[in-house]
């Protein structure tokens, strides 16, 4: 036997195996149906006694931003476009605060229609919550829509409370924001009371700064001394430029000395108007003499004239020469005090200068103090003034778009949507609870998930015989030779008959590994079908804890020798076998009820009666003990040529039979294969041998047809 895989099994092929899932619906069928038909009643249940509910709704719209009659800035500003301000108003209209206005506005406390059971008005906070329950706002995707719904049993009283509550809302944010508003002006009006005051302590500080500096306009003072500043440094400037000129042109006249000539080469002296003036008369001189002198003689007077006033004007022009130095030292003298007295004035102003700016800068303090404390009081005072004229002004953030209306017809229970929903799960539950059962179910229900899982041949697949019909005893190859159960144990025979030579297969033994597998049954019909084959059979029931062949054969257990007998000696193997009403087959029963089974054959072997049954019979078929219930059956194989297991369809779990099969297999058993029994012929079970059984016996193979009867 090869290794079994206990996770082998019909799902072979990769992936999800559809043909599975079909057989597994056709043989839970009822599964599904049961619970389709209960999903039915329950849903018809439900929608009969499910209260009727009606809702109201109310449309509002959020404002995309708040519309302004002035144009004022808000105190605190929001832009109501942004998703969370959308959500915090969703959420607010199902605040327990509104809905104990509502309850205080509509009197509800002592409306009838929300009595309890004995006949008392609940509270006004029980109220509020069962309005909470009743009322859903939702925000609608993609829009500033906000729907308002509320669902009751009463009509009436879902239009109440939706309009009452769109309407208690808009009162209480008018409420809010008055009460904001007033709190917001005491406020400005604590603020602007405090900004005053220290504006006038400022004002009053740089009031006594100027008193104290005696500086009335100091910023005046500082533009005065800046321009005398400017004006005193280019004077400075100014000077020192003529002092070093006067100094150049008296170092080059102190050069020349009483060089008449040198010094007339000098700037400063050909520069001189004296000299200049002289130099110019001179030489209109010296021309009327050049003039003269054609005409008269040097003894002529008027040349002698003109000769001595000549020499007079040189003389002078050589005087005024010789002065220009004295007046260069005179000129630099004065140029060099004045431009030290404006260096002594430019210092002075600077010191005032300097002064000035000592004082400018607690000055400048004061003032910047003053004048933050006037802006800060006048900011104050506008915006009291602008909250006192909004307050009056500020429009709602929400508008009604729809308000609600009694509803007319309820909107729940819907009875197509919750009958189409009873309907598909009761579907969906069956299916699942089918396919549950299936997962849960690890017996064998084919013939090739039995092969895949214990690696042994199935050599036939036993139907389900029903009893109490005629011909359905527990023989059927004897009784109902035409069923299908007949016809498998006869396919079982071939089977087994194929197996090896003949001499090798003569005895066989079949056992189980639970109680109550149908190995008995299996036994008794395959010797049968031996038996009609026309071979001498003989079983022998070696259960000898619970025997039942002589029962099924005889109708009941007698005083008749049995193995017991054989075992301890008291009787012969020719009086132990007794005839059957089949011909040619013949049983050894378990004989007298041993108390110790499990000993007596570990003490006697059973191989000298299989020995003397083949000389009589062409073949031997043994009934055993199950493998898990008694060590019995491993006892007896030492003279077995062929063993096969009998495993229950849908019923013997596959862990119990691969055991068993281990258990043979260590044993050295003679395994051929698996008897498949008792299948139940129900649509969902891959039993392929149903057609070949009913091929010669019923069904359309039995109709006569173009080529006769089949």
């Amino acid at each position: 036997m090869s290794d079994a895989n206990p996770n082998d099994g019909v799902q072979q092929a990769p992936g999800f195996n559809f043909q599975v899932l079909y057989h597994v619906l056709l043989e839970k069928a009822w599964i599904v149906l049961f619970c389709f038909i209960v999903a039915v009643f329950l849903t018809g249940a439900y929608l009969k006694r499910a209260p009727r509910i009606y809702a109201a709704s109310v449309v509002l719209q959020v404002e995309q931003e708040e519309s302004r009659v002035m144009k004022i800035e808000k105190i605190q500003g929001e832009d109501l476009r942004w998703p969370d301000i959308l959500k915090t108003i969703e959420q607010t209209l199902q605040s327990r605060s509104l809905f104990e206005r509502i309850v205080e506005v509509n009197n509800l406390t002592t409306d009838p229609r929300f009595l309890d059971a004995t006949g008392q008005s609940p509270a006004k906070d029980q109220l509020a919550g069962m309005l909470a329950g009743m009322t859903t706002a939702r925000l609608r995707r993609g829009t500033r829509l906000i729907d308002v719904t509320v669902a009751h049993t009463n009509p009436e009283l879902t239009a109440l409370v939706a309009n009452s509550l769109v309407r208690e809302y808009m009162r209480q944010n008018v409420e809010q924001r008055a009460t904001s508003t007033g709190v917001a002006n005491d406020f400005l009006m604590e603020e602007a009371q405090r900004l005053k005051k220290k504006l006038q302590e400022s004002e009053n500080a740089l009031q006594a700064y100027k008193e104290k500096t005696q500086s009335v306009s100091l910023e005046e003072r500082q533009n005065i001394v800046v321009q005398r500043l400017k004006e005193l440094s280019l004077k400075v400037t100014e000077a020192k430029s003529v002092c070093l000129k006067l100094e150049s042109e008296l170092a080059q006249v102190d050069k020349f000395g009483t060089n008449i000539d040198a010094l007339l080469i000098a700037p400063a002296v050909a520069g001189d108007s004296s000299v200049a003036s002289i130099q110019l008369t001179l030489s209109k001189l010296e021309a009327d003499f050049a003039t003269l002198k054609q005409r008269y003689k040097d003894k002529h007077p008027k040349y002698i004239q003109a000769v001595s006033e000549m020499a007079e004007w040189r003389k002078s022009f050589q005087e005024a020469v010789l002065k220009v130095p004295q007046t260069l030292h005179s000129a630099y003298d004065s140029a060099k005090a004045s431009e030290q007295a404006m260096e002594r004035a430019l210092h002075e102003q600077e010191t005032a200068a300097l002064d000035l700016n000592k004082q400018s800068i607690q000055y400048n303090v004061l003032s910047r103090e003053v004048e933050s404390d006037r802006l800060l009081y006048d900011a104050v005072v506008q915006r009291m003034k602008e909250t006192s004229l909004t307050k009056e002004l500020q429009p709602d953030k929400i508008r009604i778009v729809q308000s609600a209306i009694v509803p007319k017809a309820p909107f729940k229970p819907e009875t197509t949507k919750v009958l189409l929903q009873g309907l598909i799960g009761g579907f969906v539950f069956g299916l699942m609870l089918a396919l549950f059962l299936h997962s849960l179910d690890t017996s064998f229900k084919t013939v090739d998930q039995a092969e895949n899982y214990l690696g042994l041949p199935v050599f036939s697949v036993i139907p389900q015989v029903k009893a109490g019909r005629p011909g359905n005893g527990p023989l059927v190859v004897a009784e109902d030779a035409k069923s299908s159960g007949a016809e498998s144990f006869r396919s079982l025979r071939t089977s087994l008959s194929m197996l090896g030579r003949e001499d090798q297969r003569r005895v066989f033994l079949i056992t189980s590994a639970l109680p109550q597998e149908g190995k008995t049954f299996c036994s008794l019909n395959y010797a049968a079908s031996l038996a009609q084959s026309g071979l001498r059979t003989v079983i022998i029931d070696c259960d000898l804890r619970r025997p039942s062949v002589e029962k099924i054969l005889t109708g009941g257990r007698s005083d008749h020798p049995g193995v017991t007998d054989f075992l301890t000696g008291k009787t012969a193997t020719p009086d132990l076998i007794q005839d059957t009403k089949i011909e040619k087959l013949c049983f050894i029963s378990a004989g007298t009820v041993a108390p110790n089974p499990a000993e007596l054959l570990t003490r006697n072997s059973i191989d000298a009666l299989v020995e003397e049954a083949l000389q009589q019979f062409e073949r031997v078929v043994i009934d055993s003990a199950p493998i898990h219930a008694v060590s019995d059956t491993l006892l007896i194989l030492n003279r077995v040529q062929t063993v096969c297991l009998v495993a229950r369809a849908c019923k013997t779990p596959r862990k119990s039979v691969l055991r068993a099969l281990q258990v043979l297999q260590k044993a050295h058993a003679p395994l051929a294969g698996v008897i498949l029994n008792r299948l139940p012929r129900r649509r969902g079970l891959e039993y392929y041998y149903d057609s070949y059984y009913d091929y010669s016996y019923r069904g359309k193979y039995t109709q006569k047809g173009v080529y006769g009867e089949a």
